[in-house]
C-alpha cells in the first residue's frame, strides 16, 4: 500500500444554542480515509446540550482538554456516573447497546474537549457495553530537548503506554510542538492530524501540508514515518488505528455493517434492551439561548 497523505481538511463549525459551539470533521463526508475514525467534533459548551441517547456498534470517545474550565460528567444505563476533569478521557464502548449521556460537571464552567466517533470491526460490534475512563495524572508523559511535550492518552509513543486499552488498538496522542519531531503509522493503519491551535507543517515522503488552526489532515501508509514542523507553537491531536475495510451503515446513534443490523439495534432500544437512563438535571447556558435534541 502506497504512502497517501489527503488534501488539508478544515472544520465545519457551527453554532447549536445553550452555549455549545462545534467544529467537525467528518471524513466520510469529505471523502478521505480516516477508519477507524468516523467523527472527530471539537467542542465549547457550558450548558446541558444532549439527552440519553443511545449507541452501538462504535465506541464514543470524549476526551477532556487540559485547557478546559471545567470537567465532564459521563452517565450510561449500565450505571456509570464519572466525573472526569481537564486532561481526562471517557471511552464509551458502545457494543450491542447502551444509554448515554454527557454533560458540564459545573454550572457555569466552560467544557472545552473533543468527542470522536471510534468505529468497531464486525467481530466487535456486538461485545457487551462497557465505559473505560483516565484521569490526567494517568497519561504517561514524553518530552524531548526543544520541549515538544506528547501525552499519551490511548495506546503507546516512544516506550511509553497508556493504561487504557480498549478492545481494539488505537493511539490518542495530545501534543504541544515548539520545534518538531516524527512519529510512525504502521501498515494497514491510517492516521489524523488535528490542530487544535497553532501552525504546523506535515511531511511524508516527499508530501508537505500545512495545516492552521481547526485543519486536519489524514495519513495512510506502510510502515511510514510522518514528521511535524511547528511554524508557529501550536497544540494539535494525532489518532491513528488499524483500517476498517467493511461496508459502513451509519443512521443516527448506530454504526453497523449492514442495515439489517441497524433495524435490529433500533428493535433492541425500543424493547428496553439498552436499559433506561433517566435524564440529569438540566445546566443552563448563562444567556436565554434556544434548546436543542440530538437523537
Amino acid at each position: 500500500m502506497s504512502t497517501r497523505v489527503s488534501r488539508v481538511v478544515p472544520a465545519t463549525t457551527r453554532t447549536l444554542g445553550l452555549g455549545l459551539s462545534v467544529s467537525s470533521v467528518d471524513c466520510g463526508a469529505r471523502g478521505v480515509a480516516a477508519s477507524p475514525v468516523m467523527l472527530l467534533d471539537h467542542f465549547r459548551v457550558r450548558a446541558s446540550p444532549f439527552p440519553p441517547h443511545p449507541h452501538a456498534g462504535f465506541a464514543a470517545v470524549t476526551y477532556v482538554l487540559p485547557d478546559s474550565d471545567g470537567g465532564v460528567r459521563s452517565r450510561t444505563s449500565l450505571g456509570d456516573d464519572l466525573v472526569i476533569g481537564p486532561g481526562g478521557i471517557v471511552w464509551t464502548q458502545a457494543g450491542s447497546g447502551l444509554i448515554h449521556e454527557e454533560a458540564p460537571s459545573e454550572a457555569g464552567r466552560e467544557l472545552h474537549g473533543v468527542q470522536i466517533f471510534v468505529n468497531a470491526s464486525s467481530s466487535r460490534k456486538l461485545t457487551t457495553p462497557h465505559v473505560l475512563h483516565l484521569e490526567r495524572d494517568g497519561a504517561p508523559g514524553w518530552r524531548n530537548a526543544e520541549g515538544d511535550h506528547v501525552r499519551v492518552i490511548v495506546g503507546s509513543f516512544e516506550g511509553l503506554s497508556s493504561p487504557l486499552v480498549p478492545v481494539e488498538p488505537f493511539r490518542l496522542l495530545d501534543v504541544e510542538l515548539h520545534r518538531g519531531f516524527s512519529f510512525d503509522v504502521a501498515a494497514g493503519h491510517n492516521a489524523l492530524v488535528y490542530v487544535l491551535h497553532g501552525e504546523i507543517l506535515v511531511r511524508v515522503e516527499g508530501d508537505e501540508r500545512r495545516l492552521a488552526e481547526e485543519q486536519a489532515v489524514t495519513l495512510r501508509g506502510d510502515d511510514m514515518t510522518a514528521a511535524l514542523e511547528a511554524l508557529r507553537p501550536a497544540r494539535l491531536l494525532i489518532l491513528s488505528g488499524a483500517e476498517i475495510r467493511e461496508q459502513v451503515v451509519e443512521q443516527a446513534p448506530f454504526i453497523m455493517n449492514e442495515q439489517s443490523q441497524i433495524d435490529a439495534a433500533f428493535a433492541r432500544y425500543r424493547a428496553g434492551e439498552m436499559g433506561r437512563l433517566t435524564p440529569m438535571a438540566k445546566i443552563r447556558a448563562p444567556s436565554n439561548e434556544a434548546s436543542i435534541e440530538r437523537a
